[in-house]
């Protein structure tokens, strides 16, 4: 049986020429290809500064340690997001409190954040999810309001802009994440952004063992090492320069789909935020035959995969959870699939999920 995978990378015989340059001139730790992504990465998203992280989960703790909270300062996230949002706060120090999410943006509800506020709080993390902006316009001006930091976690958003803006830009600090099964990836690996210079300067000394340049032995800071490899930066040009081929194919994958699908049963679809560019994930359906439909896909040979399982109802996080109930983000994961959306689909592979789909639906 023909398998449709959900993740596989865009790779090919240019990621190969780069790593093989960077092997040939011997550099394996942060070096030439290093210094071309990440100016890259600024270049696109208009950041200002921004350094290396070895994957988005240290990234998100890496922001976390620069901007030196109080311990045990309470930080504002959604409860809809991976776990390593949370999971970054608390090996800050930092004490999570879950927020919902809207119901058809899957985003944080920035109409929920407000009553959230206590003496202790001091931050709130937006996650952007799903390849497209929260409303991170309105979320700044709260933040504002209560003089609270804002840590984005852009894991899924780059290539998103809000009204020509890059998501990661606005909040204090931010992190794009090159997992493998992002749009571009390096494997492992993501970038921390920030507009401000004396954050950035931080984030430089805690990132290489509190030294400003590697080859010293004199270490004005505490730090530790959140480097990358050259070879994975290597792979991460060649995927940069790929990337308007796979933005391209990915939104016109995901309407072939939108198309398909349009009128089944009772499935309901995302709902991109106004004005925010979209760079799409996986293809999102919502239907209460969640377990009935994920089953039939398995079985038919496609691999398909849950909506996050809320924060606040996770087994290590429920110290945290307040024993709040909070609908939306268990109603999204109680209905939502994602189905696969990557490069080496073919329409044909589409057009056999989508009939499969209908199939399931013709018996329920």
């Amino acid at each position: 049986m023909h398998k449709i995978t959900q993740v596989m990378p865009y790779i090919d015989e240019s990621e190969l020429d780069f790593i093989g340059k960077s092997v040939r001139d011997k550099w394996l730790t942060e070096g030439p290809y290093a210094k071309l992504f990440l100016e890259s990465i600024k270049d696109y998203t208009g950041s200002e500064y921004a350094v290396l992280a070895p994957n988005g989960t240290l990234g998100l703790f890496l922001a976390l340690l620069a901007l030196d909270l109080p311990r045990g300062s309470e930080i504002i996230i959604p409860s809809f997001t991976f776990f390593a949002s949370a999971s970054s706060a608390v090996f800050a120090g930092l004490t999570p409190v879950f927020v919902d999410v809207e119901e058809d943006t899957y985003n944080i509800d920035v109409s929920k954040i407000e009553e959230l506020i206590t003496d202790k709080t001091k931050g709130i993390m937006p996650v952007h999810v799903y390849g497209h902006s929260c409303k991170i316009d309105k979320l700044m001006k709260l933040a504002e309001k209560y003089q609270l930091k804002v840590i984005e976690d852009a894991a899924q958003g780059f290539g998103v802009f809000l009204n020509n803006r890059h998501v990661g830009t606005f909040g204090d600090v931010s992190m794009l994440s090159f997992f493998a099964d992002k749009t571009i990836t390096t494997g492992e690996g993501a970038v921390v952004l920030t507009k401000d210079e004396r954050l950035y300067n931080k984030l430089v000394l805690l990132r290489n063992q509190g030294r400003p340049h590697s080859g010293t032995f004199i270490h004005p800071s505490l730090g530790m090492n959140f480097r990358m490899t050259d070879i994975q930066c290597a792979i991460g040009v060649a995927q940069y320069k790929k990337f308007p081929d796979i933005l391209k194919k990915r939104l016109e994958d995901f309407e072939f789909y939108r198309e398909g699908l349009e009128g089944v049963g009772d499935l309901r679809f995302i709902r991109i935020q106004e004005g925010s560019t979209f760079v799409p994930f996986r293809f999102f359906i919502r239907t209460k035959y969640k377990k009935e439909l994920l089953n039939f896909l398995e079985k038919n040979g496609v691999q398909t995969r849950s909506f996050f399982y809320p924060m606040h109802l996770q087994p290590a996080l429920e110290c945290f959870s307040n024993k709040r109930s909070l609908p939306v983000s268990e109603e999204l994961y109680e209905t939502g699939i994602c189905l696969p959306l990557h490069f080496y689909m073919s329409k044909e592979d589409i057009l056999f999920i989508i009939e499969k789909v209908k199939s399931l639906f013709k018996d329920v």
